[in-house]
């Protein structure tokens, strides 16, 4: 199935909750975001922003745990999902974020869920996607 979903295979990292970590999510799904036909800035954003505030929040009271991110194409979506075995969400007035994580979030993602419990946060983003049509792949082939 030339230019289909089913070519491109997920990402799945389980990360340390250090700042390199969102540097390393965004570049592999924004890898994944390119080849399904998702906005890259978007997704980018996005998934800086998730694995950011997992960073910055999760384990403020506790030694920092793992950060995991998935991103799977499913039938012009790319499905990202960012999990964390921290604290959960919850108010942090010490906090060094100014507080536009969430609200940039869900501007950028088509469809956002957020679950948060004691034993860590998960955070659901949908993005459109296209993949490539076999007519557009043939573009410029003679006819």
């Amino acid at each position: 199935m030339a230019g289909g979903f089913s070519e491109h295979p997920a990402v799945d990292l389980e990360l340390p909750a250090r700042p390199s970590s969102v540097t390393e999510a965004r570049h592999a799904v924004t890898r994944l975001a390119r080849a399904v036909g998702a906005s890259e800035p978007e997704v980018a954003l996005g998934v800086s922003e998730a694995v950011g505030n997992a960073v910055l929040h999760a384990f403020r009271d506790a030694e920092p745990g793992i950060i995991r991110v998935r991103a799977t194409p499913e039938r012009g979506s790319l499905i990202v999902l960012v999990v964390d075995n921290g604290s959960g969400m919850a108010p942090n007035l010490g906090s060094r974020g100014l507080g536009f994580g969430i609200p940039l979030i869900t501007q950028v993602a088509r469809d956002v869920h957020f679950d948060s419990s004691e034993q860590g946060t998960s955070v659901s983003m949908s993005f459109d996607a296209v993949p490539l049509s076999s007519a557009e792949s043939r573009q410029g082939e003679p006819s």
